[in-house]
């Protein structure tokens, strides 16, 4: 399975990055939307993990972006953000596609949680 990690932070996408790879995930990194857009273009993304506020283009451009693509237009997109109580209520998430973490949530539980969504058993817990 193919990971999309999308974050400005450098060092927790480097964190992210080493946990799925770890994990036996094949990722691709971005530092901004633009850059994830770009990725989602050339590459078969399987699953989308995406910070919500960046610079140049931010996580909610980028989900509009892979959603308009015939191939990823039902791909698990998760967005992370630091930002809880702006993000949280305010996105529009389907609830079989769209997930949301919050930053302070361990690594090692975001990356368990990937690994029962892409199992099949994801329980909705973290949204």
């Amino acid at each position: 399975m193919t990971i999309l990690l999308v974050d400005d932070n450098e060092d927790y996408l480097r964190l992210l990055k080493d946990s799925f790879f770890e994990s036996g995930y094949m990722v691709h990194t971005a530092i901004d939307g633009e850059e994830g857009c770009q990725i989602l273009a050339r590459f078969d993304i399987d699953l989308i993990i995406s910070d919500i506020r960046m610079p140049r283009l931010d996580g909610l451009k980028l989900h509009a972006f892979a959603r308009e693509m015939d191939r990823y237009k039902k791909t698990v997109f998760v967005f992370i953000s630091g930002f809880k109580d702006v993000y949280k209520d305010f996105l529009d998430l389907d609830e079989h596609l769209d997930f949301f973490f919050d930053k302070t949530t361990p690594i090692n539980e975001i990356v368990s949680s990937v690994d029962r969504l892409t199992h099949g058993s994801f329980s909705g817990q973290d949204r």
